[in-house]
Parts: structure tokens; sequence; C-alpha cells
């Protein structure tokens, strides 16, 4: 642990809080990309209840015509979420702290505990 620690003081930091090669990031560029990764999931998760949102904004009794613009408001604000997680999954930001992550995985494979909501009740909170 001492070693890590040593490792994290002596790391310099690239243009934009970027870790250069070979180099361990610090604990404030860890820190962002933990909020990013957290981020990115809740957006994710977000998307898996779309459809059923979407559903539930048309009202049963009602007129052909109103069911249509509950609808079509319902595709646009799916559409405008969806949108939303493309950007932030393929910004430049995602992209670094996900080929961080992989190359972190890559060269030390044991050890990697998986992640559970239940540990975690508090993980949708953004403020954190």
């Amino acid at each position: 642990m001492a070693a890590i620690g040593n490792q994290l003081k002596k790391s310099t930091v690239g243009n934009l809080g970027q870790v250069k090669e070979g180099e361990m990031p610090n604990e404030e560029q860890l820190q962002r990309s933990m909020k990013q990764l957290n981020l990115l999931h809740i957006k994710c998760r977000e998307l898996r209840t779309t459809i059923q949102r979407m559903l539930e904004a048309i009202p049963n009794n009602s007129t052909a015509e109103e069911v249509y613009e509950c609808f079509v408001k319902s595709v646009a604000a799916a559409s405008a979420q969806i949108k939303d997680f493309n950007t932030l999954y393929n910004s430049e930001e995602s992209k670094r702290v996900l080929d961080q992550a992989k190359k972190s995985r890559d060269s030390n494979p044991k050890g990697i505990k998986p992640w559970r909501a239940k540990d975690h009740p508090d993980w949708l909170d953004l403020a954190q």
C-alpha cells in the first residue's frame, strides 16, 4: 500500500489533468474519473426505463390526437436522453477514463472486486 502512495506522489500531470504514459494518476484525478464513471453509469441505468416511461406518458381515456401528441413528446424526450448519453459516452473524458480502466485491468487483473449497487446505496446521488 505504501508503494502505491509513493507512486501517486511521484506522478506528474499532463495537460488538462491527463496522466502521462506509464504514470499513476493522483487521487484527485481518480476522484474525477470515478465521478465520470458514476455519471455514465447513472445515465446508462436511466436508459433501461426509457420505453416504459414513453408508454406511461400516453393517457388512457383520450382521443387519438392526444395519444399521438403525448407519444411524440415522449419520443422526443427519449431521443434527447439517448443523445445525452451518447454525447457523454463518446466524450474525450469518458474515453480517457475507460482507456485508463482497461489498462489498469489488463496490467493487474487479479483482485478486482465486482461493484454491487447494494454495497453503495447512495450511488445515484450525484452531489457526492
